[in-house]
């Protein structure tokens, strides 16, 4: 083996309305050892270690991902290692839940309208919900079938405010690029004046009218 190279990225997560961020640290707080070596067969073998430590309010689990690709040329190899390390959020609310691989949740089962959902998940350091994939749709039904909360739609973060039938998330991404956008049938009907978005029950999305009084969840991105 002609090179060993390991690329890692740390993912931190910042309160940026703080505007605040430490320099450096009094104590370590990770470290990720690559060490190879060959074996008796005459293969490389690459053991990867991590340790680190852990803040008070951390939590969840660190998690490392190891990909590793193999390239020649003529007759030298090099092995690339890349190392990404995904750190939890760290002082996170007390109420949200942690479902792998796709964020942190917290069920509001209190009815209120859109506008009021979307500024209590800001307050929260969140944002109203953003569905992902089907597979979020029915992790996050089990809590809201769980809850025992009455009636058939949720808020959502979609809206179409700045162009009718366009709905687009609160974060500003186009509704067709959050990977999840199943139109109820004739959806969305009711016209310029119903500019936001509802989840229904069976998956379904719908145009809503802002004032409409559902429960919602907040959601923090694991990335």
């Amino acid at each position: 083996m002609s090179q060993f190279m390991l690329i890692w990225s740390v993912l931190w997560w910042i309160n940026i309305a703080t505007g605040q961020q430490c320099s450096s640290y009094q104590h370590e707080t990770v470290k990720l050892v690559i060490k190879s070596q060959r074996n008796n067969t005459g293969h490389w073998v690459a053991q990867v270690s991590l340790n680190h430590g852990a803040y008070q309010h951390e939590e969840g689990p660190w998690e490392l991902d190891v990909d590793h690709s193999v390239e020649k040329c003529d007759e030298e190899e090099s092995v690339h290692l890349v190392a990404t390390i995904a750190v939890p959020p760290r002082h996170i609310h007390v109420q949200y839940k942690l479902l792998p691989d796709l964020g942190y949740y917290r069920f509001h089962d209190v009815p209120v309208t859109w506008y009021k959902a979307v500024i209590t998940c800001t307050a929260e350091n969140g944002h109203l919900l953003i569905l992902n994939s089907p597979k979020e749709f029915t992790e996050l039904k089990k809590i809201w079938d769980a809850s025992g909360v009455k009636g058939d739609f949720l808020h959502i973060g979609i809206n179409d405010f700045d162009k009718e039938a366009v709905f687009v998330t609160v974060l500003g991404d186009s509704l067709n690029s959050t990977g999840y956008a199943p139109w109820g049938p004739n959806e969305p009907n009711s016209g310029a004046t119903a500019n936001c978005g509802a989840l229904k029950r069976t998956g379904e999305l719908h145009d809503s009218y802002c004032s409409n009084q559902f429960p919602f969840f907040c959601e923090k991105n694991l990335f």
